[in-house]
């Protein structure tokens, strides 16, 4: 019985030394498991398409979706295409908070061929724009000709939680 004794406290005491050592690295690795970046771009990615056409006014305005409640909308591109009645119609571009603030302004590049009767501008920039919850982001193209054009926009990014 003595012996049985001396071997539990021994077990015992193995036990608590190599609990001394092991256990604060174990649980570390835990911890690390548990926690999450819900901010991460990858996580919350953000893409939508939108286009207009306008008759004759001299602008075409894209609107997207409401940024939803507790979200920010980071806008990090953004890609359009314009399809103008002539070449050297396109006064100012630029993506803005409906109602609000103005946020980026763009250089449309004019493609090289243009097809019969039409001048096609194109953008493809990196950008970065943030909206709030309820923010509805714009995109507006104006020109100085009077004569129907097309626009197609697309944004991309990704929303993070607000606190």
């Amino acid at each position: 019985m003595k012996n049985r004794t001396l071997q539990l406290a021994g077990l015992l005491a193995l036990l608590a030394v190599l609990g001394k050592f092991y256990a604060p690295p174990l649980l570390a690795q835990v911890r690390a498991a548990l926690v999450q970046d819900r901010d991460e771009p990858a996580r919350n990615f953000y893409q939508s398409s939108n286009f207009c056409s306008t008759p004759t006014s001299g602008f075409c305005i894209v609107d997207f979706p409401a940024v939803p409640a507790n979200k920010r909308l980071i806008v990090q591109h953004v890609s359009a295409i314009m399809t103008m009645p002539a070449q050297n119609t396109i006064t100012s571009v630029d993506l803005r908070q409906k109602s609000g603030s103005i946020g980026s302004f763009f250089a449309p590049i004019a493609a090289p061929a243009n097809a019969a009767g039409s001048a096609y501008y194109s953008i493809n920039e990196g950008v970065l724009n943030s909206f709030d919850t309820g923010a509805i982001p714009e995109f507006i193209v104006f020109t100085s000709s009077s004569a129907t054009f097309t626009t197609v926009v697309t944004l991309s990014g990704y929303m993070i939680d607000l606190p």
